[in-house]
């Protein structure tokens, strides 16, 4: 694929105006469906023992003890197409999933997969986008039912410790990773003008700090 293709697709809607017109998919799409497979082959090798207490409860949660039927990419695809789900938001659920690795320990595994991956696409698309589908419809395009996907994404509220806050510096960082993904020489750049601004309270209070200190010079 040339560069100016990775460049431009990310830019692309999943439908047309008209809802049924079907465009293509955003790159990142792939570019995290690569990414999380070597992360599941390598999670699965390095798998340890599970932990006790309340967090490794809520972890559990997560295991269905099924895998997938379809591959990592055509799963995230549905979320896209059906759900209009934007590039911004896979961007901040993988920034969520990486929080919990480094946190609790929480890893993607084909045994979770689907409910983890389901669940952290829809708590990143509600703290990004202004307005989002019910519960019910993201529960129906990740394959669970309403009650299940609710309670899950409870647990994984509480496995994020409620910090969902994502700044402009730490989702730019996550660009810049995924783009590393892509060797193409710089050809693929994930679209970073978000619909809301991801700034935490500390970055916006230095920054409204600065504004008015120049204001007044």
């Amino acid at each position: 694929m040339a560069s100016t293709e990775l460049a431009s697709d990310v830019y692309a809607l999943p439908c047309g105006d008209d809802g049924t017109t079907a465009l293509s998919t955003p790159v990142v799409v792939s570019v995290l469906a690569s990414l999380l497979e070597r992360h599941i082959a390598r999670n699965e090798r390095d798998q340890a023992a599970a932990a006790d207490g309340e967090a490794a409860r809520r972890a559990r949660a997560f295991d269905s003890g099924t895998v997938l039927d379809m591959s990592l990419h055509a799963f995230l695809e549905r979320f896209s197409r059906y759900a209009h789900v934007s590039p911004q938001v896979y961007v901040v659920a993988y920034a969520y999933l990486d929080r919990l690795r480094r946190g609790d320990g929480v890893r993607v595994v084909s045994a979770n997969a689907q409910r983890l991956l389901t669940t952290a696409i829809l708590v990143a698309s509600k703290f990004v986008e202004d307005r989002n589908y019910k519960n019910s419809y993201f529960a129906a395009v990740g394959g669970l039912t309403a009650a299940e996907l609710s309670s899950l994404e409870l647990d994984f509220l509480f496995l994020m410790q409620f910090r969902l806050n994502v700044s402009v510096s730490v989702f730019q960082s996550y660009c810049r990773h995924l783009e590393r993904e892509v060797s193409y020489g710089g050809g693929y750049q994930v679209e970073r003008c978000l619909k809301k601004a991801l700034v935490c309270s500390g970055e916006a209070q230095a920054q409204q700090r600065q504004a008015a200190s120049a204001a007044a010079q």
